[in-house]
């Protein structure tokens, strides 16, 4: 793994060094700030939007619609009967949403307040122990300064029979190696962490879980593809971004290396 220099294409265009982890199949943002507010503070961060009229936000509204059913599928059929749910990082609560409208008792932990929504219950203290039944961390991680902390807190947070539901971006993915330090899914400096499958599964293990199946989140690679189409500030963002989401889903046949990947995690026995 060699060094990946990258830009902040969103807020600040200051540059940020992808440097390998000692540990792990991983990279860190390097300078990693202390307080990353402030690369967060911009109108096209689309995650943290309630309401928004741009083609960009229209897109990113309907794939999470899409994406959120699929989600709840992929949990149905990992856990069994219906139970408590925290989603952490819930951001606007879109799937913590949907979930209650599952079945599903739950609550969000979403340090932004800003990004809160009068939908679901939020929680100021998630890490209670023995609680949960499943604890979600959709494309949560990698913001974190410390993820191996999240995945111990969550250990103990979960019943001793629960799952722990994590999507993360796949830099060994196709779309990846196509656009380089223009790859999306880097985000830099919001994404402080970057992992491969091997490198995420070792540092689960190391936290006390295995991690018992991974699922691709195949929509994911046509909107990361087309965000970094935005960054290459291509003449025709939304034609080469489709070709270039189903060949990363294509070659990721083989590969099994999807743009981004759901690892579900269970207690190690």
């Amino acid at each position: 793994m060699k060094k990946i220099v990258c830009i902040d294409h969103l807020v600040t265009g200051e540059e940020f060094a992808l440097l390998p982890h000692d540990n792990y199949a991983a990279y860190i943002t390097t300078p990693t700030p202390a307080d990353t507010s402030k690369y967060y503070d911009h109108p096209e961060y689309v995650s943290h939007k309630k309401k928004g009229f741009s083609l960009f936000f229209l897109l990113y509204s309907l794939l999470r619609k899409f994406n959120n059913a699929y989600k709840l599928n992929l949990i149905k059929h990992c856990v069994r009967g219906k139970g408590v749910l925290l989603d952490f990082g819930a951001g606007t609560g879109s799937f913590a949403f949907e979930a209650n409208k599952k079945g599903w008792e739950v609550f969000g932990f979403e340090p932004n307040q800003a990004a809160h929504s009068a939908t679901i219950d939020y929680v100021d203290e998630w890490n209670v122990s023995s609680q949960y039944d499943v604890i979600t961390a959709w494309h949560v991680l990698e913001h974190l300064h410390d993820p191996s902390l999240f995945l111990e807190q969550a250990h103990e947070a979960l019943t001793s029979l629960g799952t722990v539901v994590v999507a993360l971006p796949n830099f060994c993915s196709w779309d990846a190696q196509k656009y380089g330090d223009m790859w999306a899914g880097y985000d830099v400096p919001r994404h402080l962490w970057h992992f491969s499958p091997d490198g995420f599964s070792d540092l689960a293990n190391d936290c006390g879980f295995v991690v018992e199946a991974k699922h691709p989140l195949k929509l994911d690679a046509y909107y990361v593809s087309l965000l970094s189409e935005k960054n290459k500030k291509s003449k025709w963002p939304w034609l080469l971004a489709f070709y270039a989401g189903w060949r990363s889903n294509h070659a990721a046949k083989q590969t099994k290396n999807h743009s981004s990947v759901i690892y579900i995690l269970k207690k190690r026995k």
